[in-house]
């Protein structure tokens, strides 16, 4: 069943299951019926519909001043900019200004220019401004180089370009320009009138750095054509620095050389801005005495090495008057052979007030002993003199010995230390700079003690060296110990001479091969030693080194158990071979000497056989008497018996056998005298029928022996004639 809803008042009919309450409360909760509005309501309506527009503008119009996009603001930092102070026409440390756009919209940038009264002296090194946009908050960056052109304040502007309403936007630059100043506390100094030759007073300059930057001074420097004439003392401006309003001192005197105006002038190597100062010297020279004046009166050379190179002395001349001197001529007196002018500046010119010439003598010294000669320096007035004199001198080592003899000694061993004594018997030192041995053989002989490498010899001075010689091989050995000087034209030496000898082992047989032997047998072998050295050979031990000591076998000889073999000689050693067993043996004899070559192995070597054994052969088989009277002794028949085995047969019976041994008789021969028949060899037996009877007659002769196998029977047949049977 479905329940419909009812309209207005209606109630549901019957039948449909509501309750008149249920009806009520249906009807109570449907809303008013809708009612037509007035005119003043609409008007009311209206009227807040406008108030609410207006609220909408109002807060459209507050909304867009609050949140609408600021435009673009350049902002410089820092603002203004300094860049320090930097020195006049130095480029200075660069600098970054930044440049930001604190606005909230994109700004435009076209390019960055420098203006302003000192805008040459600021560059614009790098930028990553121009020809770009920098976005809300981005920056950029300029580098920015002060070189200032003169002292004091330095400014200029950088102006920003670009497409916002702020441009041309400017930040103000600022450095100073510093430099040092040097400044002189006077700038002429006058010393007045002085005698040639003697020296004035000194005067003090003083130097200040007026400047604002520190004040290096590298030199102070006289010139002029005077300026020998003066000279600098106690300075103390050279290689100095000076902050600003810091000074220095420094003293000049004045010591005229000639008669006549004298001038000079004290300049500064400094980083001064601007022209250098400079502080001019005054003074005038009397001279009442000749026009020339000589450095020195003699030239001594003192003591030189000879063969030495060449020494050079000056001399002077100087013209201490008022006028020019002109007209001289140099040259040597007497004999001046070590000596010789090698240049001078005198002759064939004219030499101004206070100027000099100069002579230069050279002395090449060619031997021991004084030399003396006379400079003459010749002129109108007359000639000035300077004695020359110069003394050779040379060292000269002397040794002891030529030649250290050794003698013979044993190669490997020390032979006794030998002394040399070296004496310097010159008139120089000698500056040994070391002492060698030299030669084929040097490595044979060696210093020990050495005193004199390294040593300084004076006159009379001596030193000593010992040498050591240990020979290497057998013979001769030469070398030589050399002394040398830098002061010596030529070296000295010391021949060494000593012989290394040694003893050797030689054998007539390098191996030892005995060849085949049977056991139970033994094989003997004689070994000849020899000494083809230089120095007796001493035998120390001689041993059997092999598997089984049995098979090989030391005798003795000459040689053993120790012996001395003087070169040339020989001795002997005896060697026995006795096999233990079948097959190959080896061994070695192990010698042990002093000689050269350490011990001796000698290889040994031999087969092994099995044990002799004897074999027997009997020929013939057969001995056919024939017939044979009864009672008559037939001719003697024999057998022979050989021994075809390796070892000795030896016979222990002769025996007949058989029905008719009786009738043969056994008759002595070869056999019964030999008792052993070596290997390879024979011997004989005789045998006679005697017939007892007529008729067939049989036996058999048997060998006894030690035969290990063979034939050892022979069959012995004949016949009786006659007789009573």
């Amino acid at each position: 069943m479905w329940d419909f809803p009812l309209r207005g008042d209606e109630r549901p009919p019957p039948g449909l299951g509501l309750t008149e309450e249920e009806h009520v409360a249906a009807r109570a909760a449907q809303p008013p019926p809708r009612q037509r509005r007035s005119v003043q309501d609409r008007r009311a309506l209206r009227r807040k519909a406008g108030w609410v527009l207006m609220l909408v503008l109002l807060f459209g119009a507050i909304a867009y001043l609050l949140f609408w996009p600021s435009p673009p603001r350049a902002v410089f930092h820092p603002d203004p900019m300094s860049l320090g102070q930097q020195r006049v026409g130095i480029p200075g440390e660069s600098q970054f200004l930044s440049i930001t756009n604190e606005g909230e919209r994109p700004m435009p940038i076209s390019g960055l220019i420098l203006r302003g009264p000192a805008a040459e002296e600021f560059e614009l090194v790098s930028e990553d401004c121009s020809a770009r946009e920098l976005a809300a908050l981005e920056s950029c960056k300029v580098e920015l180089e002060l070189t200032p052109s003169a002292v004091g304040s330095r400014e200029a502007l950088v102006e920003l370009r670009g497409d916002f309403r702020q441009a041309p936007v400017t930040v103000a630059l600022a450095g100073t320009g510093i430099a040092p100043m040097l400044q002189v506390s006077s700038e002429e100094v006058d010393f007045g009138s002085r005698d040639v030759g003697s020296t004035s007073a000194a005067s003090t300059v003083t130097v200040t750095n007026v400047g604002t930057a520190p004040l290096a001074i590298e030199a102070v420097e006289l010139k002029g054509a005077s300026r020998s004439d003066f000279r600098s003392q106690r300075d103390r401006c050279t290689s100095v620095s000076l902050q600003p309003g810091e000074d220095c001192s420094f003293r000049v005197a004045f010591s005229p050389r000639a008669a006549g105006r004298r001038s000079a002038e004290v300049s500064f190597k400094s980083d001064s801005l601007g022209s250098a100062a400079v502080v001019r010297l005054e003074g005038k020279g009397e001279w009442t005495g000749p026009a020339l004046a000589l450095s020195r009166e003699s030239l001594d050379f003192g003591d030189r090495l000879v063969g030495s190179s060449a020494t050079v002395l000056t001399v002077d001349v100087t013209n201490r008057h008022g006028a020019e001197v002109s007209g001289l001529s140099v040259r040597l007196l007497e004999d001046s052979s070590p000596f010789s002018i090698v240049r001078q500046t005198c002759s064939g010119r004219s030499i101004p007030p206070g100027d000099a010439c100069r002579i230069e003598v050279s002395y090449k010294v060619a031997e021991e002993g004084p030399s003396t000669s006379t400079l003459a320096i010749e002129q109108e007035a007359g000639t000035l003199q300077v004695e020359v004199v110069g003394r050779g001198v040379a060292p000269r080592l002397t040794l002891d010995t030529e030649e250290l003899q050794f003698g013979s000694i044993l190669v490997g061993a020390v032979a006794s230390r030998q002394r040399i004594v070296v004496t310097n018997e010159g008139t120089a030192s000698a500056n040994l700079e070391g002492v060698v041995i030299e030669g084929q053989d040097a490595a044979a002989f060696s210093k020990q003690g050495d005193g004199c490498s390294k040593k300084t010899l004076r006159q009379g001075d001596r030193c000593a060296l010992e040498i050591e010689f240990r020979p290497r091989r057998e013979g001769e050995h030469r070398a030589d110990v050399v002394f040398g000087a830098a002061e010596l034209r030529d070296v000295e030496r010391t021949a060494l001479l000593g012989s290394g000898s040694a003893s050797r082992l030689s054998l007539n047989l390098e191996m030892v091969e005995f060849g085949s032997v049977r056991r139970t047998t033994s094989k003997d072998v004689h070994l000849t030693v020899s000494n083809p050295g230089t120095a007796n050979l001493e035998i120390l031990d001689a041993k059997i080194v092999t598997e089984v000591a049995a098979d090989f076998q030391l005798l003795g000889g000459s040689c053993l158990p120790a012996a001395v073999v003087p070169p040339g000689a020989t001795c002997t050693v005896s060697l026995r071979f006795k096999p233990g067993t079948e097959g190959r043996l080896t061994g070695a004899l192990v010698l042990e000497h002093d000689g050269l070559t350490g011990p001796h192995r000698v290889p040994l070597g031999g087969v092994g056989l099995p044990p002799p054994t004897p074999q027997i052969r009997v020929s013939p088989r057969k001995l056919d008497f024939g017939p044979q009277p009864v009672g008559q002794r037939s001719t003697i028949l024999t057998v022979t018996i050989s021994n075809t085995g390796t070892g000795g047969l030896e016979f222990s019976g002769f025996d007949l056998t058989g029905p008719a041994r009786d009738d043969f008789q056994i008759v002595p021969a070869t056999c019964q005298a030999v008792p052993t028949i070596l290997a390879g060899s024979d011997c004989t037996v005789g045998v006679r029928l005697v017939p007892s009877s007529s008729g067939q007659r049989r036996a058999r002769l048997e060998v006894k022996s030690n035969a290990f196998a063979g034939e050892s029977t022979v069959e012995l047949v004949g016949s009786g004639m006659g007789g009573g049977g």
